[in-house]
């Protein structure tokens, strides 16, 4: 059965990252659609047509290549799919934009990408994200380091391609704009890079009082090891603008003690004073380590509320056409999600109450499990996740 007028079953496309340098968070952001599809399958499938029906999805893998994406995303829309999760890198979800210009798709992208893709002449008409634009990272990020540690010089670290180029941009605009007193230092350093010692070491000469870092994938998990084991920390505070679970775990607890996180999300928000959200997330939290014996990583989280949405989209409307899925979700913009109370724009990224949770990295001795990486000390919930319409 496919997408027809007699269905029996609803297919979502799906794509990730499954093999490449995305892979080890393309897995676990498919673990996330799974669970979401499992959920609603349980409770007799989707209403649609004035029936259940259950849904399935088709699974295809990225490669981490843009042009693959694109290639793909054409195969599936050939196949008359045309609703589609997926995005692992903010390079490969951009050119899906740019390939669905036409309206032929929607595609629900739980990553981040570069803010000018929200704009309204650059972003197609069914482009949509959960997560929104890495240069929110960077405004975010700036905006608490300024007001919580009060510096005079910040020292930006960062990985030389679309992901670190975005939250330069965002942080560069709140420095500029709001603190401009502060002095900023721009340090770049190529995606794989295996040995950042020449860099730590001239930031150490620098002597700023803050090291705020952006690095991805394995690429954090060698610089932080080596922040460690170059003493950075002894005299200068190191902010981390934003780590996943999944790479999290790679950091030895040493090397992550002492130093202060942003995440999108985290699986235990005991403190919070929230009880809705601190439940929400628990019952989550439970369900997935049920399902896959560890809990849910930030990213993994994303692709599930993009499913979830995706469906309530499909629901809402009592149709797969891409423009009726995505006017009823903007039509009906609230929705309560693990990360407390959202709201979609009409630029197609949500406004969540809580932006971005601010944790401690836990010293070893400190851990109940090996998912037990860092405790949450503070929330975001200033305006600089998205830029005003």
């Amino acid at each position: 059965f496919s997408n027809s007028p007699s269905l029996a079953q609803v297919k979502i496309g799906v794509m990730f990252s499954m093999t490449g340098v995305g892979s080890p968070v393309g897995k676990v952001q498919l673990d996330g659609i799974k669970l979401a599809i499992k959920q609603v399958n349980d409770q007799g499938g989707l209403m649609l047509e004035g029936k259940r029906v259950k849904v399935e999805p088709v699974i295809r893998d990225d490669e981490t290549k843009p042009d693959v994406a694109a290639r793909r995303m054409r195969e599936l829309v050939e196949e008359n799919i045309k609703l589609v999760v997926g995005g692992t890198f903010a390079h490969v979800s951009q050119a899906i934009n740019v390939q669905i210009r036409d309206g032929q798709a929607l595609f629900m992208a739980p990553n981040g990408v570069e803010e000018d893709t929200f704009r309204k002449d650059v972003k197609a008409p069914y482009y949509i994200s959960t997560l929104g634009a890495v240069d929110g990272i960077g405004r975010m990020c700036a905006d608490y380091v300024s007001k919580t540690y009060k510096p005079k010089h910040v020292v930006l670290f960062l990985p030389d391609y679309a992901y670190g180029r975005g939250a330069s941009k965002g942080a560069h605009k709140v420095f500029g704009t709001k603190y401009p007193h502060i002095k900023i230092t721009d340090i770049w350093s190529p995606v794989g890079t295996p040995d950042f010692t020449s860099y730590i070491i001239k930031i150490k000469e620098m002597k700023p009082d803050v090291l705020m870092m952006g690095h991805w994938g394995a690429d954090a998990i060698n610089v932080l090891k080596q922040v460690y084991e170059l003493g950075i920390r002894k005299d200068i505070k190191v902010f981390f603008n934003s780590i996943i679970t999944a790479f999290g775990v790679g950091i030895p607890p040493e090397a992550l003690e002492g130093v202060t996180v942003g995440m999108w999300w985290f699986h235990d928000l005991v403190g919070l004073k929230d009880p809705e959200t601190v439940k929400a997330v628990a019952e989550l939290s439970e369900a997935w380590k049920k399902e896959y014996g560890e809990p849910p990583d930030p990213f993994a989280v994303y692709a599930y509320l993009g499913m979830q949405e995706t469906l309530r989209g499909i629901e809402l409307s009592n149709s797969l056409e891409p423009a009726k899925v995505y006017k009823a979700l903007m039509d009906k913009p609230d929705f309560m999600s693990v990360k407390g109370p959202a709201t979609w724009r009409i630029d197609g990224r949500p406004s969540y109450r809580y932006a971005k949770f601010i944790l401690d990295g836990k010293p070893p001795k400190e851990r109940k499990d090996k998912w037990d990486i860092a405790r949450v000390v503070d929330v975001y919930m200033g305006e600089e996740l998205c830029l005003p319409l």
